[in-house]
């Protein structure tokens, strides 16, 4: 016999396969490709969940989001950078689109804060349009609430930051009294949007509104095990899936 043979029991290569493939799902695990880990959903810590095409800025990787959905965190809600006026995101509908939003001005739990100027809401055509069915409001800045008819005093939504002595009231467009209270507000007027307001004025500035997004929408990428994300670099500047094992255009799919 050769000294130099050696021969194992079955016992052992038994156990040996067994380790073997204790150990692949780890080997594989640690194999991900970095991008496909870093964009794994994340939180401002409401357990809302914010993915492709929006990113928290400081804790998702700009390459997980479109340009121009970038997000911030304020008292553990999503915060969106709309005309210079921060606007809390409270739910996104990923399945089509859309997402509701509500100017922080007019969200914040102390109730007894007065409210700072605001600025007319325009969004464009390219990166989010409001969603059909959303109802204009205006903002009366300047209000003597005490001269208004009881009735209107309900629209009151609280007192200015500019002049506290003085009022904010919001009205629907269409309400035949806007013209009386437009005579007893001596500041600035702003648009507003809402959904509805069969609550009433206050809470439907509280609720907000929906808007829709633009954004390459591949679904494919997703049901496919990817992970969406665009990457900034200009000689890219496209949409791209990020999958568990590399980069591809469209899709995880190899053929």
């Amino acid at each position: 016999m050769n000294p130099r043979t050696i021969f194992f029991p079955c016992s052992f290569l038994f156990h040996f396969h067994i380790i073997l493939f204790t150990l692949l799902p780890t080997i594989t695990f640690s194999s991900l490709d970095p991008k496909f880990e870093a964009c794994e959903p994340k939180t401002c810590g409401n357990g809302l969940n914010i993915s492709y095409p929006f990113y928290i800025q400081g804790k998702q990787q700009p390459f997980y989001g479109n340009p121009g959905f970038e997000l911030s965190c304020n008292q553990g809600s999503p915060i969106l950078n709309l005309v210079n006026s921060q606007y809390i995101i409270q739910e996104i509908f990923y399945d089509n689109h859309s997402f509701r939003v509500s100017n922080i001005a007019f969200s914040e739990p102390n109730t007894s804060s007065c409210i700072a100027s605001t600025q007319s809401l325009t969004v464009g055509r390219y990166r989010f349009q409001l969603a059909p069915n959303q109802r204009d409001l205006f903002l009366f800045y300047g209000c003597n609430l005490t001269s208004l008819p009881q009735g209107l005093r309900e629209n009151g939504i609280g007192c200015s930051e500019e002049n506290r002595n003085s009022w904010v009231v919001g009205m629907a467009k269409e309400d035949e009294d806007l013209e009386l209270v437009k005579e007893n507000c001596k500041g600035e007027t702003v648009n507003a949007t809402v959904e509805d307001v069969k609550d009433g004025v206050k809470e439907a500035l509280k609720n907000g509104f929906l808007l829709n997004w633009n954004a390459t929408n591949r679904t494919e990428c997703a049901n496919n095990g990817g992970r969406c994300g665009f990457d900034p670099d200009p000689a890219t500047y496209a949409f791209r899936c990020y999958c568990p094992h590399g980069v591809h255009v469209f899709n995880c799919d190899p053929s």
